[in-house]
């Protein structure tokens, strides 16, 4: 059957129509109302009378990503690293031109884990010994060229900037990787990626997990400051509870220029209207201005 990805993207519409087939196929209860906890580069479900979280990738071609995923979680768990489980339901299962897994369902209750947290599952996560199974180089360039490739409704000029800007951080960030050693890496670690259950915290999404620079994992918080208004005083208490500071590395403003790049490509693919086009708006002018300091707003 062809992929429905190349005629639609992944919508709340279109996750849920591949949820449905997928849970059929499990045998778990779904219903067309279930619950969308989120919705980003895959969406999750929540099935709580079953205790299983459903997660749709955006296609079938995400094959090698989506059993990365898997195991990374494994691996995580035979080193007590708190994080959620995959389900025993066989999987991925194809469904609608989509790849389906399931994972165990945490009912998060709880505020935003804190800033030492998450600098604590960080600092666990990177004494781990390399895992037995490969993992790739972290190169979050692909999926950026993927989203600027799909760009609809998005002015002609913002894309060709965002290329060209990811040209040249690509080109700089290459060389960075290429003369740093590499380990594990969380990939996409921030405190919206971790879960609370209780007073525990739980890693979480493991998509972008690679093989790179530690300081990669650390630099979403240190953006946070400049961005997204973290006090000072949060960032230092993240520093001293992981034990180094990325700013003062050297190639924390090629890591930082990525990772800016990253959340303004993830932004545009719902920027053609409302919110998302405002804050799109934002981010493009600091950019073109080179304005480190200009306050970011999160969606």
């Amino acid at each position: 059957m062809a992929s429905h990805e190349a005629y639609e993207g992944l919508t709340e519409h279109t996750a849920r129509r591949a949820m449905l087939a997928a849970c059929g196929s499990a045998g778990l209860p779904s219903r067309p109302d279930t619950e969308l906890l989120r919705l980003g580069e895959n969406a999750l479900f929540a099935l709580p009378e079953a205790g299983v979280v459903v997660r749709v990738a955006r296609s079938t071609g995400m094959a090698d990503k989506v059993a990365k995923e898997l195991a990374v979680a494994r691996w995580l768990a035979e080193y007590d690293v708190p994080c959620v489980h995959p389900t025993d339901v066989p999987q991925p299962i194809e469904a609608d031109g989509r790849l389906v897994t399931f994972w165990t369902y945490v009912p998060d209750s709880s505020p935003l884990a804190s800033i030492t947290t998450l600098a604590t599952l960080l600092r666990d996560l990177h004494a781990l010994p390399d895992p037995a199974f490969p993992l790739p180089t972290l190169d979050p360039f692909p999926v950026m060229r993927r989203r600027l490739a799909a760009a609809l409704g998005i002015r002609r000029e913002d894309v060709r900037f965002l290329a060209e800007a990811c040209a040249t951080a690509e080109h700089d960030f290459r060389a960075l990787v290429a003369s740093s050693p590499r380990h594990p890496v969380h990939g996409d670690a921030h405190r919206g990626n971790v879960l609370m259950d209780g007073d525990r915290p739980m890693l979480i999404d493991y998509e972008a997990a690679a093989m790179g620079p530690r300081a990669w994992d650390l630099v979403p918080t240190a953006i946070a400051v400049d961005r997204f208004g973290l006090p000072p005083a949060d960032y230092a208490d993240f520093v001293r509870a992981y034990g180094a500071d990325v700013t003062q590395w050297h190639g924390y403003p090629v890591l930082r220029a990525t990772r800016e790049l990253g959340m303004t490509t993830w932004l545009m693919q719902s920027a053609q209207s409302g919110p998302a086009a405002e804050e799109f708006a934002v981010r493009m002018e600091s950019l073109r201005e080179g304005d480190r300091e200009r306050r970011w707003h999160t969606l």
